[in-house]
């Protein structure tokens, strides 16, 4: 997977020099909902050389144990339910060198977005 972009329409694309050492992580991200749609995508993106100010370290927080199908994405895996304070401040105040934020969350219990998916779940 790669950045559709990159390249296309003038995205500037880092190259490492052949003497270079590799870069350190710049971006270091913390993704809230990593085993979603959106959170999945982002673990393996992110992590790519030639993704803008690229490669991240990745924490990827889930309440779930870690699943299988995610276990290939480079990324550190915290289960946390950031609903729990206590759980919350155990796992993650540690975490000091974080310098973005992504919470992806689909709101299932949100009653108009429940009631959608249940009519599509029983057309299905």
């Amino acid at each position: 997977m790669s950045w559709w972009w990159a390249g296309a329409i003038g995205a500037a694309k880092k190259k490492l020099e052949e003497d270079e050492a590799p870069r350190k992580h710049e971006s270091v991200a913390l993704i809230v909902g990593v085993t979603g749609i959106v959170g999945n995508s982002l673990a393996e993106i992110l992590p790519l050389a030639d993704t803008p100010g690229g490669p991240w370290k990745v924490y990827g927080v889930a309440r779930r144990p870690r699943p299988s199908w995610n276990e290939d994405n480079p990324i550190n895996y915290i289960r946390c339910d950031i609903s729990d304070p206590d759980d919350a401040q155990a796992k993650l105040s540690t975490l000091t060198d974080i310098t973005h934020l992504f919470y992806v969350y689909l709101g299932l219990t949100d009653p108009p977005r429940l009631k959608n998916c249940e009519a599509k779940w029983q057309n299905a």
